[in-house]
């Protein structure tokens, strides 16, 4: 099989990804809340830091197709105004079941999902599903705790229908259990709050993810349980994150396999202990893609990953 990644730590063969260009202007200090941005940002930095991550992942082997390649001169020149496409993890994800069309929650991301869809399709990846109204779900809900268990965050930017679509698609077909984590208000996407590291380890944010229960789904029904618990039950380690680290995306980290790991500079405290652990962490700048409200791991699409 060419296609399936159902964890965040498996070697990571396959990826997608979209490089930005000079479509970043179009976001003003105006407009910034429209497009999801914190400020506008400078676009050839902004692409310099980009380049080094997809430089980390080229360094370590690991196939990157980038999405213009796949499209038409059309819908390339559509993908180069829309700025938020960069964050490619959001849109789609990519299963042993295939490939999932994700609904996005704002109007400046509602046609992501259409151009995703052709860059799949000349792939060859079957569509799995596609995620319908009332259904919102943003492929950052998404962190895989193993290979059988998806945990999804729903809140601001995934729905509770979005959760039983997703539910329903996966569960008994390529997954045995699921989890859905309730999100605050203030919380954007899950992978902001939780990163599976390893089987036995996990960056863990307790202050958004100790408010409501997680509903864990598998063939004898659902059961309500703590996330913190379950996690531990299963022999997780977790490191606790803070706030600011959490504000800086010091949890939004992606796994490369093999003990490798992508994270911001800045996460000066987190990658020491993860160092300590035994990671390799290839540390970037992103001093302007962090303004953009994403990190490492919202950047990345991936396509194949082992087990």
């Amino acid at each position: 099989m060419s296609y399936g990644a159902q964890t965040e730590y498996g070697k990571l063969r396959k990826v997608l990804m979209h490089r930005p260009n000079e479509g970043m202007r179009a976001v003003t200090a105006g407009n910034k809340n429209d497009y999801l941005f914190r400020a506008p940002v400078y676009w050839k930095a902004f692409q310099e830091e980009h380049d080094f991550l997809t430089d980390a992942l080229k360094g370590d082997g690991i196939d990157i197709v980038m999405l213009t390649d796949l499209l038409d001169d059309r819908h390339t020149q559509i993908a180069e105004t829309l700025p938020n496409l960069v964050y490619t993890r959001d849109v789609g994800m990519v299963t042993k079941a295939g490939a999932s069309i994700l609904r996005m929650a704002y109007p400046t991301r509602f046609v992501e999902p259409t151009i995703i869809e052709k860059a799949f399709n000349k792939l060859n990846i079957p569509i799995a599903n596609k995620v319908t109204p009332p259904g919102i779900v943003e492929g950052g809900d998404f962190v895989w705790c193993n290979k059988d268990t998806p945990m999804m965050g729903y809140g601001t930017r995934s729905n509770e229908h979005g959760v039983f679509q997703m539910r329903d698609t996966l569960l008994g077909y390529c997954v045995k259990e699921f989890v859905a984590q309730p999100l605050p208000s203030w919380r954007v996407h899950l992978d902001g709050a939780l990163m599976m590291m390893s089987p036995d380890l996990a960056l863990f944010y307790p202050t958004a993810l100790k408010l409501f229960p997680a509903y864990i789904y598998n063939e004898d029904g659902v059961e309500l349980m703590w996330l913190e618990d379950y996690l531990k039950e299963k022999d997780v380690e977790l490191i606790y994150c803070n706030d600011t680290e959490i504000r800086v995306f010091g949890s939004n980290i992606v796994g490369l396999g093999d003990g490798k790991c992508v994270s911001y500079e800045w996460n000066e405290r987190i990658i020491p202990l993860l160092e300590d652990r035994g990671f390799d962490v290839i540390s970037i700048p992103g001093s302007q893609l962090a303004i953009g409200g994403g990190g490492p791991h919202c950047m990345t699409c991936p396509i194949l990953r082992d087990d």
